[in-house]
């Protein structure tokens, strides 16, 4: 099985310039919608996932979504939430 790495906090993504307030967005909505990263993390393993045309997935687990955005490097799944939602 893959690991997965799930990155919150800002990093500076070449492809996407919206890193930072993308970080600042996620780190909102979950603060708000009491979520952490053990939810994100069973949403990203558990949840109904739905692929959307700019290639960000949406994730529906017990009372809330997941967008994210997925990278595979060898055997690591790393992830980047752009959001989270209540359902």
């Amino acid at each position: 099985m893959d690991e997965i790495k799930l990155n919150i906090a800002f990093r500076s993504m070449n492809k996407w310039d919206d890193s930072k307030k993308r970080s600042e967005h996620i780190f909102d909505r979950m603060q708000l919608r009491g979520i952490g990263r053990d939810n994100i993390l069973d949403a990203i393993k558990k949840g109904t996932k739905k692929i959307r045309k700019d290639g960000s997935i949406i994730s529906e687990f017990r009372w809330f979504k997941v967008v994210y955005r997925e990278f595979r490097i060898k055997n690591t799944r790393k992830i980047y939430p752009i959001t989270v939602m209540e359902l």
